[in-house]
């Protein structure tokens, strides 16, 4: 008897029907939500693989037309009926589209590296190390997040420009590689790291730089993977400094080579422009799908 009551007691309860009625909502919005954010994708994928892009973009008419709208033939405008491989070919040979990915991956890894170089260090330095003046160091480089990247792009462009660094790879990445923001993410995670760990190498005579490379280092591999993902995406969708300081076109990346093409003499053909754009963010989306697993764990503060 004692042992039927404790079962019937932790016996989970069912869901009453508002809870069912509130999970469905929450998927149908979050359902929602996903396909709004992938519509441009969708559309973008759908006109690049139609072998006739104006069939596409008259059932995408016929669909959302406020008058007499058919919701049934966005599908179809979504996934046309004839589809073609040809405008991805002809992003190719058409389009020197391999140079620009070249020289985004060169931008995109040397950004990365440099930006970990300088973040890791910076980061043990504000979380384990006392000096004088850190709070308050700390404070302004926070404060530096909060300042419209914008407003720093003339004082860059005159001091590389005085530096004859302008139209280069270094034009191109010195302004990014200096993140408060990837300081502030590894000192939150280095911070959570046991202390005891850090003073009893100290005893043993451990130097601070040995202590970052062989405690601090190996066990924040996510949180570092996680700053290493957000930093390839951003240095890889970067778009406005790159097309000011990089005037030559063989040295420009795929943001600014696609946004070029849009307005240049191809601009007319819309198959072959979708299709560039959908093979000029295959990267970063390989890169964020390979590295989820780190980026997600490597957002939290805790490192156990």
């Amino acid at each position: 008897m004692l042992i039927q009551s404790t079962i019937r007691t932790h016996r989970p309860h069912s869901k009453t029907p508002q809870s069912l009625l509130a999970l469905a909502l929450r998927y149908v919005l979050l359902t929602l939500g996903v396909f709004m954010m992938m519509l441009p994708f969708l559309w973008a994928l759908s006109v690049g693989i139609a072998k006739d892009p104006s069939a596409v973009v008259h059932l995408a008419d016929a669909a959302f037309n406020a008058a007499e709208g058919d919701f049934s033939l966005l599908g179809s405008a979504l996934w046309p009926d004839e589809l073609t491989l040809h405008w991805f070919e002809r992003a190719f040979t058409d389009f020197p589209l391999l140079n620009y990915l070249n020289n985004s991956a060169i931008l995109s890894s040397i950004t990365v590296i440099l930006t970990l170089m300088l973040s890791i260090p910076a980061a043990f330095a504000f979380a384990q190390m006392e000096f004088y003046g850190r709070n308050v160091i700390f404070i302004i480089l926070l404060a530096t997040i909060m300042i419209p990247s914008e407003i720093s792009i003339v004082p860059n462009y005159l001091t590389l420009g005085s530096m004859k660094l302008l139209n280069t790879y270094a034009a191109a990445m010195l302004p990014n590689i200096a993140s408060a923001l990837g300081v502030f993410l590894l000192k939150q995670y280095f911070e959570q790291l046991p202390k005891e760990t850090f003073d009893a190498a100290r005893v043993d005579g451990a130097k601070e730089w040995q202590l970052l490379w062989h405690i601090a280092i190996p066990q924040s591999y996510p949180a570092i993977t996680a700053l290493a993902i957000m930093t390839t995406v951003l240095a890889w969708n970067d778009y406005l400094w790159p097309a000011l300081v990089l005037k030559e076109a063989a040295k420009q990346p795929v943001t600014v080579s696609v946004f070029n093409m849009l307005t240049g003499p191809l601009s007319s053909i819309s198959n072959l422009v979708l299709a560039t754009t959908m093979l000029a963010i295959i990267p970063v989306l390989l890169c964020l799908s390979l590295g989820q697993r780190f980026f997600l764990g490597g957002t939290q503060t805790d490192p156990t």
